[in-house]
């Protein structure tokens, strides 16, 4: 039977980290081949990507040349739609036959959450993954999703420790922006490929280019991996649900919307963690794997359920934008639409107040600082002074 490893990504463009996993995959795992797959872009970030999925295609072609034992397909990205993990390997079992046994390569953080994928069981069940580690790093919480996941489901999972890159997609990007040599981080026949063709030039609209600045497209493209391969399908449409309405009450009201973007899609990326705490972890996640430390993109995430006293422009976009995206079917969810076509702070303060009345409806607990933006939000439409609220308080 032949082993064939399947290696997805954007690779925008495709690096030596990318080429080095997949060379150690192959040898590692014994594969006859690894493909890689080039992902199609997701209309919300079409205008975010700044090589073609053509030129893409390209740099892949051009970076494998060199070894017979890799490919690239182009199914992805002719599908013209996102695509789940399960649906590729479907694809890829129906060209290639029954007789395959396919390795689907994947990083650490990525395999940590495969029981939240879409239909882990069929991919558990029926395909075998390559997880590239590096020693150390979550390796008693790899160990013990290996485990698991061989226990229940008696998974193929092959877990190759490596040594980490320090090379990433963007930091190519904006090196050749700024005119820096990116020699060494990549195939020299692909730094002439993106020379010839003026790939990643002009991508800021600053004067004053900032090589620490963080590079926000990339992150959306990262995170929406990262919670394609967690969320379930109806979560997954959510998010991106939540998304598509945080970016339109952004424009409506005057916020970023470029942070009000990238917010939506880091809100319920941990939502298994339960209604209270999902929020806060998902703003820890931001700021520790993702270096973003804008105290009002994290705050949007970690109070988007709860609320709380005093909420900015930003926390306001993602709170509402979470309570009626088009997905939403909820009693009154119509109502609430209304009102944010008229004001923000009123219909954040009806929503809250739907929350409060349902809670204690059900007996339940509820969270305090709920309560304190109900009563923040009552003092502001009133045009009570911050001393005579002082004064109340």
């Amino acid at each position: 039977m032949r082993r064939i490893g399947i290696y997805g990504g954007s690779f925008d463009p495709i690096h030596y980290g990318h080429l080095h996993l997949a060379e150690e995959a192959r040898c590692m795992a014994d594969l006859d081949q690894v493909v890689f797959i080039p992902t199609w872009v997701s209309p919300f970030k079409q205008d975010s990507v700044p090589a073609s999925c053509q030129q893409r295609l390209d740099m892949v072609r051009i970076a494998i040349s060199s070894n017979p034992a890799f490919a690239v397909s182009d199914m992805e990205i002719l599908r013209e739609e996102v695509s789940y993990t399960v649906d590729t390997l479907r694809r890829c079992r129906e060209m290639m036959g029954e007789d395959v046994r396919l390795y689907f390569i994947t990083g650490t953080d990525a395999f940590l959450s495969i029981e939240k994928w879409y239909h882990s069981d069929e991919l558990l069940q029926n395909y075998s993954f390559i997880i590239g580690s590096r020693p150390g790093y979550h390796e008693e919480d790899l160990d013990q999703v290996i485990w698991r996941v061989k226990s229940k489901y008696g998974a193929d999972v092959i877990k190759l420790e490596i040594p980490q890159l320090d090379i990433s997609s963007s930091r190519i990007r904006e090196k050749i922006e700024d005119g820096r040599s990116v020699r060494y981080l990549l195939p020299d026949a692909l730094i002439h490929y993106i020379g010839r063709n003026g790939l990643y030039l002009g991508l800021r609209t600053d004067n004053q280019k900032d090589p620490d600045a963080l590079d926000f497209d990339e992150i959306d493209r990262d995170i929406e991996e990262v919670i394609r391969g967690r969320l379930k399908l109806s979560r997954l449409t959510h998010t991106y649900g939540v998304m598509e309405e945080a970016v339109r009450l952004a424009n409506r009201f005057g916020a970023d919307a470029r942070n009000a973007k990238t917010c939506a899609l880091f809100h319920d990326a941990f939502r298994e963690a339960g209604n209270l705490a999902h929020g806060a972890i998902a703003a820890d996640y931001m700021e520790e794997e993702f270096n973003i430390e804008d105290e009002d993109m994290l705050n949007a995430v970690r109070f988007h359920t709860t609320g709380r006293k005093g909420m900015s422009l930003l926390e306001k976009v993602i709170f509402l934008a979470d309570a009626i995206e088009p997905n939403r079917k909820y009693p009154g969810v119509n109502d609430l639409r209304a009102m944010a076509e008229k004001n923000l702070d009123n219909a954040c303060l009806m929503s809250l107040t739907r929350t409060i009345d349902y809670v204690r409806s059900q007996g339940q607990d509820l969270d305090p600082r709920t309560l304190e933006a109900a009563e923040d939000l009552k003092y502001i439409m009133s045009g009570t002074t911050a001393e005579e609220r002082r004064f109340h308080e």
